[in-house]
């Protein structure tokens, strides 16, 4: 049938309409599992990165103004992002709304550009069928609303996590779109190269991009031919390995690249090799919580024990089902016809590499699994598109199944929600979730005493802060922060001889307690040991309390 006959129109408008009504129905629900999202606030990482960075406060919108955020960034590898928060102070004056519905709106943006990649994955180069578009918008909202991206949305500071994986869908997306376009191929090319600059310019995660273009070409344009099709075909598998070697020498020989990259161990509580053990039973836990989805299972922090040795059940255990999994996908992979399914089961392993290894990042983070669920969601609509297409009693198991879990997942998502209001609202859900983190109950402890613009603290919440970092002495007696934390609120509330004795245990546990340092002098100083107070200034001095250099 000629592509320009009014039928060929007429379907292409329906489909065109079936698209509109699924992108709508997604924005919708998506919001509504995340309502009162503007009610919540800043937290943490958001203070150096946007409320105490004044190269960020954009008075006026200018290009000018612009740039210097760009270069103001406090993370200078992520200037795109710090771009958007300055748009934010502008349009909202510094209020944590305007920056959380901008979050939530890149959330929603992100939803759809999943769904048009599903799409255009399933159609495999022909007008997408109905039982496509409504398994490929079911899959990106089951992704949606998935509350482990609860960490995502409603932690603003980690938009940059939410941009890098939407311009790393654009990205691919716009490879493929370019790949199967007849004509006009040049702008779909272009937008996939500028979307993985922004995408590479949000958050390093997102460097895995070429990867995922590689394994588009791969296993998405030739799903149906041969790989390797000529002898310049060689290079797409040459280029890779010979980068993967020189990144591994770097590391043997400790190069300039694995010293930046390693840097951050310094100041960990875990070594490279810990992580590593590590990281197999976090990955699992993780995929565990987007199967099981219950809010109660989500929290700032958990009490997953750190791997230590390899021969431990806790790390070859999860590799093996780890491992097992990639077996998986390279076999579909080298199978003609079902290597789609191979690169959404590749999707997973690939996205986590850079933040899942050797990278000295948190050792559990629900915020990585952002970008790697997304080939979850792409499994979860190849299966439903095939049980739609082939009906009989597959229909209604996973109509019922889709139907149980994707609102679980919202449920638990708008539960979740609330969590986010404060930092004290966090850490008491994060007790509880991980009643043995002394790093949890001393972070307890300073939300309680912190304070906002004319706000006192009360008695009681000295007291509780008080009681917080009891907990996290007892739990770990060489963990010198509380003992650092107890001291200055004992010294704020008048109990010097209280706070003498916990600053002098914390820099016994750790001389590098600047505000240890900082407040022993003050103490120091005004029971009349001048030399004492003296020395404690220098040791805060060299330790960055700049207010001690010149006293």
């Amino acid at each position: 049938m000629p592509s320009d006959t009014p039928l060929a129109a007429l379907i292409r408008a329906a489909a065109r309409g079936r698209h509109l009504l699924v992108m709508l129905a997604l924005a919708l629900l998506v919001a509504l599992a995340y309502h009162g999202i503007e009610r919540n606030s800043f937290h943490f990482d958001d203070w150096p990165n946007i409320l105490d960075n004044t190269a960020l406060h954009m008075t006026h919108f200018s290009v000018g103004a612009l740039v210097d955020a760009a270069r103001g960034a406090f993370l200078p590898l992520r200037p795109i992002p710090s771009i958007s928060f300055a748009i934010d102070w502008w349009r909202g004056g510094g209020e944590a709304a305007t920056f959380l519905i901008t979050n939530l709106a890149f959330h929603i943006l992100t939803a759809w550009a999943v769904f048009a990649l599903l799409l255009h994955l399933l159609a495999k180069n022909a007008p997408p069928t109905a039982p496509a578009v409504i398994a490929c918008g079911a899959a990106a909202l089951w992704w949606a609303v998935q509350p482990i991206h609860v960490q995502a949305v409603s932690y603003v500071v980690q938009r940059m996590t939410e941009m890098a994986a939407l311009f790393a869908i654009l990205s691919v997306w716009a490879y493929l779109k370019g790949r199967t376009a007849s004509r006009a191929k040049l702008p779909w090319w272009a937008l996939s190269v500028v979307s993985l600059a922004l995408a590479a310019l949000s958050k390093e995660n997102a460097w895995i991009t070429p990867v995922l273009l590689l394994m588009a070409e791969l296993l998405v344009v030739r799903n149906d031919g041969k790989l390797v099709r000529n002898r310049r075909d060689a290079l797409l598998f040459i280029i890779p390995a010979c980068i993967a070697l020189a990144l591994l020498a770097d590391l043997a020989l400790k190069g300039p690249v694995s010293q930046w990259a390693l840097s951050g161990y310094a100041t960990r509580s875990f070594t490279l090799a810990e992580r590593l053990l590590t990281q197999p039973k976090v990955v699992l836990y993780h995929l565990s919580q987007i199967a099981w989805p219950l809010p109660q299972r989500f929290s700032l922090e958990h009490d997953l024990d750190i791997v230590r040795s390899a021969t431990s059940a806790d790390f070859w255990l999860p590799l093996a089902a780890i491992l097992a999994w990639c077996a998986v996908g390279v076999v579909l992979a080298a199978r003609r016809g079902s290597r789609i399914a191979g690169f959404f089961v590749l999707w997973l392993p690939a996205t986590l590499l850079i933040e899942s290894s050797l990278v000295p990042l948190e050792m559990v983070f629900e915020h990585r699994m952002y970008l790697p669920a997304v080939g979850l969601a792409g499994l979860v609509a190849l299966a439903l598109e095939r049980a739609i297409r082939h009906g009989g009693k597959v229909l209604p198991a996973a109509a019922l199944i889709f139907a149980a879990a994707t609102p679980l997942a919202g449920w638990s998502t708008s539960t979740r929600i609330p969590q986010w209001r404060s930092e004290a609202s966090l850490y008491e859900q994060a007790v509880q979730r991980a009643p043995r983190s002394a790093r949890a109950w001393n972070q307890l402890g300073i939300a309680n005493l912190a304070q906002r613009r004319g706000e006192t603290v009360s008695r009681d919440r000295y007291l509780r802060a008080l009681e917080a970092f009891d907990r996290a002495i007892a739990l770990d007696a060489n963990y010198a922060a509380p003992l650092t934390n107890r001291g200055v609120a004992r010294y704020v509330q008048g109990d010097v001889i209280g706070a003498q004795s916990d600053l002098e245990k914390a820099i016994a546990i750790s001389p590098r307690e600047a505000a240890a340092q900082h407040y022993l002098g003050e103490i120091h100083q005004q029971a009349g040991r001048f030399a004492e107070a003296q020395t404690a200034r220098r040791r805060a001095c060299a330790l960055g309390v700049s207010i001690d250099c010149n006293r």
